[in-house]
């Protein structure tokens, strides 16, 4: 069997199960002789090998995965370099148990990256449409949650700190945006990354004289893939572009999961992952609950930077077919479908049930006294004295607020440059953090019409 990726016991914290059972051996396995029996098929069709041959290598194969000898399989792909020349091997001998002349035409005219390079890509798409559907949930979700959540005022920051006043539902319709840019990013590469390979030992296809190109359309055809325009042994872009979008994909994930965990520290917590027995416990700490989901998201977003390192890395091959670039490919992108898979599962369930503290977020909001609100008064007092002389005396009040202990909303009231424009009424309701939140809503509006738009 294929070396593991990744230990079992840590499965259940990075991935997810059904991708990572389309990436399993007994899975890969499967998807070859799905391409082998579709290779037999469409050469039958064309009139390249009997049509009763054909029949046979489908039928037999419907049960070969049973007969696999997958343990010798393994040591042969050792020696031989990649598992498609063992498994060839194995899959004549089965057919040829049941019909010898059958056997004469299984992987006719085909070279070993054609069987394992259309296998790669059939797993591909069964795990995208995994990818899609937990995307698809997590935004459905998010917009929820943004249009529950869009007049609850919370603190945005920027470098860390306080910054000015936002809603937790910009928040995560600025989240449901990038939810919905992923949907569209696999959609727009779908016709170019979900292609048959079959191009022979050097892409030529010589081994099927002139029929080659007639043989390459029923292949595709047969498995509901893209036909190439030209063989892609040596061009591995459709792989490092599905990669990655998985990449971005994870990257967004990583961003969200690196808000609600700092949003999760004790002294912030307005933000929880949803609470469960055993979950984000600590063997010495008893009190503690830990986001357990933006780490497992947080690793794997720190992982598939690398993994896709080797893959760019990859596309640099030798000629028509390459030596080593291929077969790292081997290893990287099952573990980036894997890890993307898992990073979306654990956002899922963080954004279906993630605890909202509506108090510690006003908290939050008060705890500069009023110093948030600074650009607010800033900004109202421009158009009365020019924004630099305006600035210059928030500033000069923020410092004095700062120095005195006190709320910069009562250092603002006694300014006289002040009071010669503003009433204290008008003051204070100038220092409400929902009076200053710009077209945030317009925003939320907009995110909400877009999924709208597009059930329609």
């Amino acid at each position: 069997l294929r070396i593991a990726i990744m230990s079992q016991l840590y499965a259940s914290l990075f991935y997810q199960n059904e991708v990572t059972e389309i990436f399993s051996d007994r899975a890969l396995v499967s998807y070859m002789i799905e391409a082998e029996v579709a290779l037999a098929q469409a050469q039958a069709q064309v009139g390249v090998i009997p049509e009763s041959a054909a029949t046979a290598i489908s039928n037999i194969a419907a049960t070969a995965i049973d007969q696999i000898d997958f343990d010798a399989l393994a040591v042969a792909t050792g020696l031989a370099g990649n598992i498609a020349i063992p498994f060839v091997k194995q899959l004549t001998a089965i057919v040829k148990q049941n019909d010898e002349d059958a056997a004469r035409y299984v992987h006719w005219g085909a070279t070993s990256q054609d069987i394992l390079d259309t296998a790669c890509i059939l797993q591909c798409r069964a795990a995208m449409t995994h990818v899609e559907a937990l995307i698809q949930q997590c935004y459905r979700t998010a917009l929820a949650q943004a249009e529950q959540y869009r007049a609850q005022v919370m603190i945005g920051r920027t470098w860390l700190q306080q910054g000015l006043p936002i809603t937790l539902g910009h928040k995560l319709a600025r989240w449901a945006s990038a939810f919905r840019r992923d949907l569209t990013r696999i959609e727009a590469m779908k016709s170019r990354v979900f292609t048959a390979q079959l191009g022979g030992a050097v892409g030529s296809l010589a081994s099927l004289q002139n029929q080659g190109t007639a043989v390459v359309q029923a292949f595709a055809a047969q498995l509901q893939l893209s036909v190439p325009s030209c063989t892609w042994h040596g061009e591995r872009d459709r792989i490092v572009e599905v990669a990655s979008v998985l990449a971005i994909v994870t990257g967004s994930l990583g961003k969200m999961a690196r808000d609600w965990s700092l949003m999760m520290q004790t002294e912030i917590a307005e933000v929880f992952e949803p609470a469960a027995k055993g979950r984000g416990g600590s063997s010495t700490m008893p009190h503690k609950r830990n986001p357990v989901a933006a780490a497992s998201v947080l690793a794997a977003a720190n992982r598939v930077p690398v993994l896709m390192s080797s893959l760019y890395q990859s596309m640099v091959q030798e000629h028509e077919r390459s030596l080593g670039g291929w077969h790292a490919e081997w290893l990287a992108l099952p573990e980036i479908f894997q890890l993307c898979a898992g990073a979306l599962e654990r956002t899922l369930d963080v954004l279906q049930g993630m605890q909202v503290n509506a108090e510690n977020m006003q908290r939050n909001l008060d705890c500069t006294q009023g110093l948030i609100m600074a650009e607010a008064v800033m900004m109202a007092l421009a158009p009365h004295m020019g924004r630099l002389q305006a600035h210059h005396l928030v500033e000069d009040a923020c410092k004095t607020a700062v120095a005195k202990g006190v709320h910069l909303k009562d250092v603002i009231t006694e300014l006289d440059q002040v009071k010669v424009y503003f009433s204290a009424a008008q003051i204070s309701e100038i220092f409400k953090p929902a009076s200053y939140l710009g077209n945030i809503q317009d925003q939320i509006d907009a995110v909400l019409q877009e999924a709208k738009g597009e059930a329609k």
